[in-house]
């Protein structure tokens, strides 16, 4: 009997070892992309110039900044810039003379993105991979006419702290020269996207190049779609990220410091990646919504938060002067208007019925509709918490700084939500709800074609293998993704 009990008990270890030792082995498993995306043979000659050109489109932050004097780095610039948060060149000037989305002048300009920065990869690997086993070659403008059967990648650099239509501005010039080099004037582009990127994106599929944000009819006419073929979201902040405004509260965190909070305020594309109306971001401790506006200066003033905070207040009169802190202030306020249209520039219905006071999705097929990749594994601050000590507010954005909290693990609960740690699974998906089933608001028009999930950082999002896969077989597939699986799905019927 104890011979049976001692030979029960080894085959019931042994085939624990042996289910731990498969599922060890089971998250090992990557993609053999150089099996996977063998080069294909080009048979038919009129095929050559049939796989449109792939685009990528770097984040906030993702190109670098070089002077145009001196040729010096200035973003991201070495490790002492990148460890204490040396970037005193990349504030943009204030007066009263620019207007906005005109480009602010500055003696920076756009240089190549981010490839790698420390050792650590930003968007080396996602361009290795398209040329490696992608069959893509990198491309530069004024090359000429493709050879047969040549598939390109054009990486777009841009200035991230100009306004974003700045920015839409000069991606269309860059389409168009593209245009030229291929001698086609209806050639359409395959973009790939990145955080900010995948704004910049949407909004020239729904208004190409026209600043629609002077007022607030934001008429939604597709005027982008001829010139895109797929648009590829990866780590986007479609409902913006609460980051952004922890960057206006504390100053944007760069390695061991952070970008003081006037600097942040003298860029324009930082508002727009705040938190959209629709966003419950600012709660009480019971959870109660705080219905802060995080584009009205009234609202920063009131909570005397960023410049309008005591400290940094006097220091920016100290250091500046009386005047250039009430120009700043007034840019302040033009860029958090601007910036609350851009936002509801991207999620306004472009079919409202206006009988049914209402968006009448559904009548009209939009001309493309997202391929979004997201983040889902990650703690994302989701929630900032409100507190008022001695007549002051003060916003905390981690359970271990609200001061006096009876129930830690609520917190974390009600703070955070599930995402890619800088953005939360809801915005990445346009959604205000973190349950799927929950109705999409209908303020928040979104056509999504489908979502891949995955387990990544928003950061490393592009250097994931299992993203990498998916996305070259979503551009090495010639019909939309959405309508293949449409069709499929009518082949089983």
């Amino acid at each position: 009997m104890k011979n049976t009990m001692e030979q029960c008990r080894l085959r019931s270890s042994l085939l624990w070892l042996g289910i731990l030792l498969i599922a060890g082995c089971s998250t090992t498993l990557a993609p053999d992309l150089e099996t996977l995306f063998r080069p294909e043979q080009l048979d038919d000659p009129a095929r050559a110039y049939m796989q449109p050109p792939v685009v990528i489109i770097p984040g906030l932050l993702g190109s670098r900044l070089v002077s145009t004097e001196s040729g010096q780095e200035a973003w991201p610039g070495g490790l002492f810039d990148i460890a204490f948060s040396r970037y005193e060149a990349i504030e943009l000037p204030v007066d009263g003379a620019t207007r906005v989305p005109d480009p602010l002048p500055s003696a920076l300009e756009a240089r190549g993105v981010t490839e790698t920065a420390l050792g650590r990869d930003f968007y080396g690997r996602i361009i290795d991979t398209l040329v490696q086993f992608g069959g893509y070659r990198r491309a530069k403008l004024g090359e000429g006419k493709p050879e047969s059967g040549e598939r390109r990648v054009y990486v777009f650099d841009y200035d991230w702290r100009q306004d974003n239509v700045t920015t839409v501005r000069k991606l269309k010039v860059f389409l168009d020269r593209v245009r030229q080099d291929y001698g086609q004037e209806a050639l359409k582009f395959d973009i790939v996207a990145h955080s900010m990127g995948g704004l910049i994106a949407r909004f020239f599929l729904r208004f190409g190049d026209e600043d629609v944000l002077l007022d607030n009819r934001l008429k939604v006419t597709w005027a982008g779609a001829p010139y895109l073929n797929k648009i590829i979201l990866l780590g986007t902040p479609n409902l913006g990220s609460l980051s952004s405004v922890e960057g206006f509260v504390r100053g944007q965190k760069v390695g061991f410091a952070r970008i003081p909070e006037e600097m942040v305020a003298t860029l324009p594309s930082t508002y727009q990646v705040s938190p959209h109306r629709i966003v419950r971001w600012l709660v009480k401790e019971n959870g109660e919504r705080v219905d802060m506006d995080p584009f009205s200066a009234r609202t920063w003033r009131g909570y005397q938060l960023n410049i309008f905070a005591p400290e940094v207040k006097a220091r920016v009169i100290e250091r500046r002067g009386e005047d250039y802190y009430r120009m700043l202030t007034q840019r302040f306020r033009e860029y958090g208007e601007r910036a609350r249209r851009f936002s509801w520039s991207l999620t306004v219905c472009p079919d409202y019925d206006e009988k049914m006071q209402r968006c009448a999705t559904g009548k009209v097929e939009p001309p493309l509709r997202y391929v979004v990749f997201r983040g889902s594994c990650s703690e994302t601050p989701a929630r900032a918490i409100l507190q008022e000590k001695e007549g002051r507010h003060f916003i905390r954005f981690r359970p271990s700084e609200v001061s006096g909290a009876a129930d830690p693990e609520r917190l974390e609960a009600l703070m955070f939500d599930p995402g890619d740690g800088t953005v939360t699974k809801p915005s990445l998906l346009a959604r205000d709800a973190l349950n799927p089933l929950t109705p999409r608001h209908e303020y928040s028009y979104f056509p999504l074609g489908y979502a891949f999930l995955l387990c990544e950082d928003h950061s490393t999002l592009t250097g994931n293998p299992h993203f990498q896969n998916n996305l070259l077989d979503v551009l090495l597939t010639r019909a939309r993704p959405w309508e293949l699986h449409l069709d499929h799905a009518n082949r089983k019927r």
